[in-house]
């Protein structure tokens, strides 16, 4: 494995952590109401700031796993063509 795909998933496994204690401890409260601008169901998944937290890290440690690596995208890139080549 790459080693982005190692800390992604390290990432979401203290993300995930961090959610479910969050979830079952009461804590701080949370930075945005989601009672009032989500549905009642989704406003459960998020009680307060430590699950807030940890689903934000959970979404973070997507981003190292699935980005392109440096060589992926400079094979997709097209070859750059001079002036000289155009004329």
């Amino acid at each position: 494995m790459r080693l982005p795909v190692i800390v992604g998933w390290a990432i979401q496994l203290i993300g995930t952590a961090l959610w479910i204690y969050g979830y079952f401890v009461t804590g701080h409260p949370s930075l945005i109401n989601w009672q009032e601008i989500t549905p009642r169901w989704f406003a459960e998944w998020l009680p307060n700031i430590e699950s807030e937290i940890g689903l934000a890290l959970v979404l973070v440690g997507m981003i190292p796993m699935y980005w392109p690596s440096r060589q992926q995208r400079e094979s997709r890139l097209p070859n750059p063509v001079s002036r000289q080549d155009r004329q």
